[in-house]
């Protein structure tokens, strides 16, 4: 007869497996061939992250810090800190083994199943309810947000499995504050900044409710020894940050800079690009708020829906269960998130509120002027993470009540499940089954060696167009552009490029009677001397009219090199 611990264990390897099945079954698209495909619109994020996981994996195989990069922003390259840099050297030997594809694929696989594995662990720690540990574990894995950032291509924030851990962490040092568990939760926090800086920021803010409430509890200052723990907790996380920290803002902040974030873009993103709407939290259905394919041509879904099989029980369970005392400040947590993922103005229903004239600010106006990293959050729609966290625990508690009633409690519980399954997949805004990128490359494109690659059109959409990066992980060439660039600044100094570019946006099926032709000779001259050595038109891609006036032009000016496979490829030769 198994003992009552070994029925414990074995129902703990009995969750964790179903994490990892319900983590093959959300990258399911691109189990036959996940060194060919990716998971993610091709029209969004997911060529940069592939390419990132390239570059990372490539210059670690060398021997060096990928902190810098000549490969973007030809002809100078730039500074770089891969915002999925955790992802990157986790999947290292999946790299190496089967190329940046299959890490990238490999790196979803992992942080999936550590969502569940993840919320299952704090969730089992806070109630000692296995059943409603693994019910939370599927909630949180089954976010629609989550899905939703994967449709987006955006693999740092599938990472959302650190932060339950963080929590957990945390909580642990706060029963028992020891050097051990000051270590422990300082390494995990740490962890879970360098994952996504995000939830680092939202592993920060219940820090803050962990210390509010014992200060409230205790009602005195800490002792000498629970200071001198606490400090060593404060250490361990910043030894972990700090160098990544410091990498991370110096590169953005460079003069070469690849990507960079001021305040000023940041509030710009936030009221016209990505306002939550609170109509979103509860509205089923495909619709979106913003429709940032309506406004702005963009496939990018921001989803902040939390799905009503999860918000009903765990808010009934937080107000009304048996275990509402112990939930309170979850509570409090859950609404200091909720009000931050609403961002810097009441919106609702598709428009800010105005009363007076002017637009309801909230909360996060005044932590976006008065602290430092808020002033980098042009997401804030991402707090719904921490929103949904709060719920996943609150429905853990839920299932624990419910249990008590044996048989049909279980029952209950896997009702729940399913219908949290159900809603998340198949009634939220989130694409399911989540579709894939096509990541074959033609052949031609690997022999191009010897200098820069110039690809056009310039004018896709920038996602679109970072598909040019990920052949760049190909030809292994230099490519004028950045990550998310709209329009590198190579293309627009040399009169030559920038002729090209401008032909894109001409009306006339033809060319120009007259040419500027010393002008493009003298262009095209420099470009040649920079190293730029080879164009290459991707005919589907340019509106119509427009590629035939592009390739006579370049019929003249440069020597075709091959034509097929929708792509016609000229060299440029002094």
């Amino acid at each position: 007869m198994l003992t009552q611990l070994q029925k414990s264990q074995a129902r703990h390897i009995v969750a964790l497996a179903s994490f990892v099945l319900l983590a093959l079954w959300q990258m399911g698209p691109v189990l036959a061939q996940p060194t060919t495909l990716a998971i993610g619109h091709p029209n969004n994020d997911v060529w940069n992250h592939i390419w990132g996981y390239g570059f990372v994996g490539d210059a670690l195989a060398q021997g060096q810090l990928p902190l810098h990069t000549d490969l973007l922003n030809w002809p100078d390259g730039g500074s770089l800190w891969f915002i999925d840099m955790l992802g990157a050297l986790v999947t290292f030997p999946v790299h190496r083994l089967s190329g940046p594809v299959a890490a990238y694929n490999a790196s979803l696989l992992i942080q999936w199943t550590l969502c569940g594995v993840g919320m299952y662990a704090l969730a089992w720690a806070m109630t000692r309810s296995i059943a409603g540990a693994w019910l939370a574990g599927i909630c949180y894995q089954s976010m629609p947000h989550l899905l939703g950032q994967a449709y987006n291509g955006i693999s740092e924030t599938l990472m959302a499995g650190f932060l339950p851990l963080a929590l957990l962490g945390m909580r642990a040092l706060f029963l028992d504050p020891s050097r051990k568990t000051a270590v422990q939760a300082g390494f995990i926090l740490g962890l879970t900044a360098l994952a996504n800086w995000y939830y680092g920021l939202f592993a920060g803010i219940a820090l803050i409710g962990l210390l509010a409430r014992a200060q409230f509890r205790h009602r005195a200052l800490p002792n000498r020894r629970v200071i001198k723990i606490f400090g060593m907790f404060l250490a361990t996380t910043a030894i972990m940050v700090a160098p990544a920290f410091l990498a991370f803002t110096g590169s953005m902040s460079a003069d070469d800079a690849v990507v960079t974030r001021d305040p000023q873009f940041v509030w710009a993103t936030l009221v016209l690009h990505n306002m939550t709407d609170l109509v979103s939290f509860f509205r089923p259905g495909k619709h979106y708020s913003p429709d940032l394919n309506a406004l702005f041509g963009e496939d990018l879904l921001v989803i902040v829906y939390l799905g009503h099989a999860l918000i009903w029980p765990a808010l009934f369970a937080g107000l009304f269960g048996r275990y509402r005392r112990q939930t309170t400040a979850l509570l409090g947590l859950g609404a200091v998130y909720f009000v931050l993922c609403l961002g810097p103005f009441l919106f609702v229903g598709g428009d800010y509120v105005q009363v007076f004239g002017g637009w309801i600010p909230l909360p996060f106006v005044a932590l976006f002027k008065w602290f430092p990293m808020f002033s980098r959050i042009s997401h804030a729609y991402r707090f719904s993470v921490g929103v949904g966290l709060v719920l996943c625990v609150l429905v853990a508690w839920a299932a624990k009540a419910l249990m008590r009633h044996q048989g049909r409690g279980f029952a209950v519980v896997l009702l729940i499940a399913v219908a949290r399954l159900a809603e998340s997949f198949y009634a939220s805004p989130a694409p399911f089954p989540l579709p894939v990128a096509d990541a074959t490359i033609p052949a031609v494109i690997k022999t191009l060696s010897g200098g820069a690659v110039l690809d056009l059109p310039v004018g896709r959409p920038v996602l679109a167009r970072s598909q040019y990066a990920f052949a760049q992980l190909s030809h292994g060439q230099p490519t004028p552009y950045g990550l998310n660039d709209p329009l590198p600044l190579s293309l627009r100094q040399n009169r030559f490029l920038r002729f090209l570019v401008e032909m894109e946006y001409s009306s006339t099926a033809t060319l120009p009677a007259q040419l500027p032709w010393f002008d493009l000779h003298v262009g095209r001259q420099a470009a040649i001397d920079n190293g730029l050595k080879w164009i290459v038109m991707h005919e589907k891609s340019y509106p119509s009219g427009q590629f035939a006036r592009t390739a006579r032009f370049l019929d003249i000016t440069a020597t075709a090199f091959y034509q097929g496979e929708g792509l016609r490829v000229y060299r440029l030769e002094p």
